[in-house]
């Protein structure tokens, strides 16, 4: 007959004391693993269901490992040297490597929260490698928001400034990325009574060779400058 035990995910309790024996057997857990790795045998040996967590060796279960705790944070990962403090990896071709979930009804609750206190830091980073997309935003709900910025936005190599010397054609290039479905949008950056920019649409899409065209109602007969944004 299987015990509630077997039923429920193991548990590591954050905040439960461990007891002077206890303390005492995992540090001669420790050192006896700290030897038979000196002498070359591996001390990289599976934990089960209901056993405690091996710091620097590899550990598994079959049940979901929680950590509960009454303050926060909850767990607390840091590394001194260069690298992740916490990785996420999934092999799954349909897993999420990291995932946070905020399940209150009500509040202002956060699922991910990332912070950097370096002026060259970036609070997070997310990079698609192989084609795919960096950043999916979603909100369902017709009153919520999918995207919000407080602060500058940025559309690094996908906007700029570009400076003619007279005439009313701006050919531009572009750094990558441009498709036939690209929008174009341009703007006069100087002021010519009369003139504005009549047309902004992709040129060309060959390779090395990508640019966009803006076109004015008329040229100017002095040095103009456009802003220019892609959207695709």
């Amino acid at each position: 007959m299987n015990s509630s035990r077997d039923t429920e995910p193991a548990t590591v309790a954050a905040d439960e004391p461990r007891s002077r024996r206890q303390l005492l057997t995992a540090g001669g857990v420790a050192a006896i693993a700290g030897v038979l790795g000196a002498v070359g045998i591996s001390n990289s040996v599976e934990g089960k269901d209901g056993q405690w967590v091996r710091l620097g060796q590899r550990n598994s279960a079959n049940k979901t490992t929680q950590i509960t705790g009454r303050k926060s944070p909850g767990l607390l990962a840091r590394i001194t040297g260069a690298g992740a403090a916490i990785r996420g990896i999934t092999s799954s071709e349909k897993g999420t490597g990291v995932q946070g979930w905020a399940d209150a009804k009500k509040g202002k609750t956060t699922g991910v929260d990332g912070k950097t206190e370096s002026p060259g830091g970036v609070a997070g980073r997310f990079v698609a490698a192989r084609g795919g997309t960096a950043i999916l935003a979603r909100s369902p709900d017709r009153d919520g928001t999918a995207l919000r910025t407080e602060g500058k936005l940025e559309f690094e190599r996908r906007s700029g400034e570009a400076t003619t010397s007279g005439g009313a054609e701006f050919v531009i290039p572009v750094a990558g990325g441009l498709t036939k479905k690209s929008l174009v949008l341009a703007t006069l950056q100087d002021h010519f009574p009369g003139v504005h920019v009549e047309a902004a649409s992709v040129l060309d899409t060959t390779a090395d060779r990508e640019t966009i065209l803006v076109r004015l109602n008329q040229a100017v007969p002095e040095p103009a400058r456009v802003a220019w944004l892609i959207l695709d």
